[in-house]
């Protein structure tokens, strides 16, 4: 259950009002309802979600007051619950979440502003702005209208926030013009040092002077690092999320709504297009192109150019069909030595 001490709860809410305000057609009642719950802990005041038919049993057992459900499963609620049919269960569930706890929804800490922060004369300081003790804010910074730094966070000079952003504590910016309603997670480094040198006899170092865009509604994981660019700019499209421990180098452009999961790198120079994944700790070499809606399974290596589309595993990175082709060849021949050695 969300603690109290951690996060603010609205409500409660009758059931025709919190269906308006998820955008739930067709959906009425005046069952009032205090929190979500999982099944297992919901109460009568409750809602509650139901999106997997192998959890069958913990739906029967509920004591849920209401349970957003497909229509296909709507008989498996017990009496005493209310079917709140939806096309979208785990979705809705997200809504819903947000509806009753608008702070978490923004990973956004309760507090005030700390009058224990260095703010340079030159920055900016939008309205119902939240600064935490420790906060430094460089020359020329500008920070949106409601947003909320955490403890131990430093915005460089010249980086701009916009509208709505969280950052928690210990974050670093640098170099870099972030969009509205970011939230940058704790550790996050954004605008290091691209990894440039000239190598020789002793390498020469290449100043970076590219910077790092972000556009709006990203999410930016636990000490994720995204380098600045190294004469153009690093740049992460509009609604892309990424998990803990990312790494984009320098001049990296990331499309918009992609996925990229925890322990990821993409080398410099990369281009990953819209709706790109990369499942746990896969790799992109430099200077390379993956196309739009690209699926990359976790650990994979991937060493060239993908169109729109594909579907990339192994190491090297191939097409998932053709490893797994490749599978079965090795499998098969394993089989027919294993058979020739014993007769």
């Amino acid at each position: 259950m969300a603690d109290p001490r951690f996060f603010r709860r609205e409500g409660p809410f009758t059931l025709s009002r919190l269906a308006e305000l998820a955008g739930l057609d067709g959906v009425a009642g005046e069952l009032e309802l205090a929190t979500l719950a999982s099944l297992e802990t919901a109460g009568r005041d409750a809602l509650g979600f139901f999106s997997d038919v192998k959890r069958a049993d913990e739906l029967a057992n509920t004591k849920a007051g209401a349970v957003l459900i497909k229509a296909e499963h709507a008989d498996l609620c017990p009496e005493q619950t209310l079917a709140v049919i939806c096309p979208d269960p785990y979705r809705a569930m997200a809504q819903v979440t947000q509806i009753f706890y608008p702070d978490a929804a923004q990973s956004r800490p309760m507090g005030g502003v700390s009058a224990a922060h260095l703010v340079h004369r030159d920055a900016k300081i939008g309205k119902n702005v939240e600064i935490a003790p420790n906060v430094s804010i460089g020359a020329g910074a500008e920070i949106g209208d409601g947003c909320s730094l955490g403890a131990g966070v430093s915005i460089g000079h010249g980086v701009v926030l916009g509208r709505d952003c969280t950052v928690l504590p210990n974050a670093s910016l640098a170099y870099a013009l972030i969009g509205d309603r970011v939230i940058i997670q704790s550790g996050a480094v954004l605008g290091s040092d691209g990894f440039g040198f000239a190598p020789g006899a002793s390498h020469a170092k290449v100043p970076q002077v590219g910077r790092v865009i972000v556009q709006a509604d990203v999410e930016i994981g636990a000490n994720a690092s995204i380098d600045r660019g190294a004469f153009g700019d690093t740049v992460i499209g509009e609604g892309s999320k990424l998990d803990n421990l990312v790494h984009l180098a320098h001049n990296v452009q990331l499309g918009r709504h992609c996925f990229i999961t925890a322990c990821c790198a993409v080398a410099g120079s990369s281009v990953l297009g819209d709706y790109v994944q990369m499942g746990g700790c896969a790799a992109v070499t430099g200077h390379v192109t993956i196309g739009d809606r690209c699926v990359i399974s976790a650990q994979a290596a991937v060493l060239r150019s993908f169109p729109a589309d594909s579907q990339i595993a192994g190491s090297p990175g191939r097409l998932r069909s053709e490893l797994y082709r490749e599978m079965a060849l090795v499998s098969r021949l394993r089989k027919t030595a294993e058979r020739e050695k014993k007769s």
